[in-house]
């Protein structure tokens, strides 16, 4: 009986989302890469915010990992990168977020990486791809609530 419990939680432990499966720095990431689901339960979608620098990412990557349940394990501006752990949910041990973010002239790219656990489960896989989605929602969100971006218009266009 102990053998049996101590291989359930070892598989257990094995096959949990941890903060170490994402990478830990923007330089390491492609923003050009695959977007969608790119592995076993990983999700990746990139966005492009106009008019907004780092800073305003930065916070905004905070709130949206926040609203979308995601509990903060790791931030660092520097780095461009805020990390995020969801727990458990109806299909997952646990939830791993990273959104990553790199300004490019006048606008800020972000990529939002979604690992979920790596168990065989008797559906395989079923980690949300909506993850991403929701995170960048509430980045927009707040970004939309808390500042104003300029916008440029053609005076021709108003006539």
């Amino acid at each position: 009986m102990k053998n049996t419990l101590l291989i359930f939680a070892l598989f257990f432990l094995q096959s949990c989302a941890t903060v170490g499966m994402v990478p830990d720095d923007v330089s390491k990431i492609d923003f050009d890469a695959e977007e969608g689901k790119t592995g076993w339960s990983e999700y990746q979608q990139v966005e492009t915010f106009h008019g907004y620098n780092a800073e305003q990412i930065y916070s905004a990557a905070k709130i949206g990992l926040g609203s979308s349940g995601f509990s903060l394990r790791k931030a660092n501006k520097s780095k461009g990168v805020v990390i995020g752990e969801h727990g458990v949910t109806l299909h997952d041990w646990n939830v791993i977020a990273a959104v990553y973010f790199s300004e490019f002239g006048e606008s800020t790219k972000v990529k939002v990486i979604v690992e979920g656990s790596k168990d065989i489960g008797l559906s395989g896989d079923v980690t949300s791809d909506g993850w991403t989605g929701k995170i960048l929602k509430g980045m927009r969100q707040h970004l939309n609530d808390t500042y104003q971006s300029i916008l440029k218009v053609n005076k021709s266009d108003i006539k």
